[in-house]
């Protein structure tokens, strides 16, 4: 089932280790590909997240290949600096077969 593709500004939620319950903002992306006026989100991309640490995406999808890597999508991993996961929640209405 496709899944829709994250942007800078889409968020993740997990868990630090240090902190507890935090969100992520997604703050980089790819220098070309274009969703919805937002650069997308890659495996590498950085977000800033609640409890103070930055975060990187690390799944990403092998079906959908960014400039800058494999395009991060609803339902993908990513951590904070801390070690604690997140999973991504929020994407664009872009899904990755479109």
């Amino acid at each position: 089932m496709p899944q829709a593709m994250n942007r800078i500004g889409d968020i993740g939620v997990g868990v630090c280790p240090v902190k507890g319950p935090y969100v992520t903002v997604f703050v980089t992306g790819d220098s070309v590909t274009d969703l919805d006026g937002r650069a997308a989100a890659h495996i590498g991309t950085i977000g800033i997240a609640t409890c103070g640490h930055p975060t990187i995406a690390v799944t990403g999808s092998p079906m959908t290949q960014l400039e800058n890597g494999m395009s991060h999508r609803v339902g993908d991993m990513g951590f904070c600096a801390a070690g604690g996961p997140y999973v991504v929640v929020t994407g664009s209405p872009v899904s990755e077969s479109d």
